[in-house]
């Protein structure tokens, strides 16, 4: 008799709990949290954290904007001296972490037959994946950013395959945006579908151009189509109205980053390698780029990664720190594309036998380049004239630097790319224009013996070598003393190490 009391008061207790944990899974929602966005809060949650990412004081500030000797550090110099910290590098899992949005935007876009929607996360994924590439060299494009599928081991690809594969994004996107539909909050180009197609088309230049030493029949017939037989089908940047940034409001906290820096901190000045050009040239921009220094209103700058001796025998008051246009200023810019590079890259693709070879078209670019940075920049028109006159800046003119006309091109590419460090580090190692050399203070010191060059690249993180050992060994077996090894798969110098 117990026992059957026993089981019978078992059962009723096992018939409450269940109806009392019916309800279980529906309470656990949190009713003002959905888990799955709409594409259009998705977008705007991505364009600006891409913006915060990638023009911070970290990434551009102490790495990629110092690499190309921009700017430099004075204080807590360590990133400079190439001891940078594990956690800037694991940013990888932030960009993968990026690149899982655009597809979640790109199938929402698909679902609603939204093309323009889907344009746009394709553009920004072909963006973000060649920085990507450009900064790790191998990385997993098409396995990639696939864990929810299965993929947890991702094989990574060559920069070849990802630079072909982002082509390919590219070409998509330009023909989705231009299929129809609507954006929506979008706070880089203001929902305009016409923008957005300028942006892919410009970035598919970019990529044509950074791959033409070594591809250059490819990139010849990319630029072809682009610029000679059917710009229409492929309109990209023609004034500096068409900049393509994320302008930030100036209020907390939408601060452009730079200047939420400097409320705080003041680690960086001007880089004696761009100072010293800038005033070799007369440059009517340096204004703009930078604030005397306050010892004695000159323009000054220091030597990126600097020795513990040149920095105690540098006064801070001596140096010359980042202008207001892009550190003081609270509703400033993260430029992803401006005019000026449109023009340099067609002047480079016209000036080049092997691309399109139209030296006449070649002059124009360059001078219209040249013309879009400084009124960008505020300089007036008789100032321009005057800079373009300027022997070391005019087309055709030997000038005391001996640069050739394209040596020009990728000079002036390289000003007008302040702030864009991972762009400006890129052309730097493309170019050798200027030419760099590495950071004097270099820890350890054994690399001043060893390299001759800024990095060629940074290291895959740590969390790679715990969650996809195989594969990033068997990527990562030229890579040297950290940041150095195998060079990008588009530098084609000869005499760098």
């Amino acid at each position: 008799m117990k026992k059957i009391n026993a089981i019978g008061i078992l059962f009723i207790s096992l018939l409450i709990l269940g109806s009392c944990t019916k309800g279980w899974e529906e309470m656990n929602i949190d009713p003002n949290n959905t888990g799955d966005a709409p594409a259009a809060n998705s977008l705007i949650n991505l364009e600006r954290a891409v913006s915060i990412t990638f023009t911070d004081m970290w990434w551009t500030g102490n790495n990629t904007s110092s690499y190309a000797n921009h700017i430099a550090k004075i204080q807590y110099i360590d990133e400079n001296r190439y001891q940078e910290r594990d956690g800037i590098i694991e940013r990888w899992g932030t960009l993968m972490g990026y690149q899982v949005e655009c597809n979640k935007i790109i199938g929402k876009a698909q679902a609603d037959g939204n093309a323009a929607m889907e344009g746009v996360a394709m553009t920004i994924s072909a963006m973000l994946w060649q920085i990507m590439t450009d900064t790790w060299g191998a990385v997993p494009f098409t396995e990639g950013a696939k864990g929810e599928e299965g993929v947890l081991q991702p094989a990574y690809d060559s920069q070849q395959t990802v630079y072909n594969g982002i082509l390919a994004m590219l070409e998509t996107a330009n023909t989705k945006l231009a299929a129809g539909g609507t954006i929506t909050n979008d706070i880089w180009n203001g929902n305009s579908v016409a923008l957005w197609r300028k942006f892919a088309n410009s970035l598919h230049m970019r990529v044509a151009i950074r791959m033409s030493n070594v591809d250059p029949a490819k990139a010849k017939a990319e630029l072809q189509k682009i610029l000679v037989t059917s710009p229409t089908t492929y309109p990209i940047l023609v004034s500096n109205a068409d900049q393509i940034s994320h302008e930030w409001l100036g209020t907390s906290p939408y601060w452009e980053q730079f200047y939420a820096d400097s409320r705080s901190r003041d680690d960086h000045g001007m880089c004696k390698t761009f100072v010293d050009a800038l005033l070799a040239t007369n440059d009517p921009r340096i204004g703009e780029f930078a604030y005397p220094a306050a010892s004695d209103g000159q323009y000054r700058g220091v030597v990126a990664g600097m020795t513990n001796a040149q920095q105690s025998g540098t006064p801070i008051n001596t140096i010359s720190r980042i202008g207001y246009r892009y550190r003081k200023n609270p509703a400033g810019s993260a430029y992803w594309m401006r005019y000026a590079e449109v023009e340099f890259l067609k002047a480079e693709a016209y000036l080049r036998a092997d691309l399109l070879n139209n030296p006449a078209a070649a002059q124009t670019a360059y001078e219209a380049g040249v013309t879009a940075s400084c009124t960008e920049h505020g300089v007036t028109a008789g100032a321009i004239t005057t800079y373009l006159a300027n022997t070391n800046v005019a087309w055709g003119g030997a000038g005391s630097w001996g640069y050739t006309n394209l040596q020009k091109i990728y000079y002036q590419k390289w000003v007008s790319l302040f702030k864009q460090g991972h762009e400006a580090w890129a052309e730097t190692r493309r170019t050798d224009i200027p030419l760099l050399g590495i950071a004097p203070g270099a820890v350890p010191a054994t690399l001043l013996t060893a390299h001759n060059r800024p990095p060629f690249r940074w290291p895959y993180p740590t969390s790679e070598y715990t969650l996809n050992k195989t594969v990033v060994e068997a990527a990562d077996d030229a890579i040297v003393d950290r940041f150095w090894g195998a060079k990008m798969w588009w530098d084609t110098r000869t005499g760098v190490n």
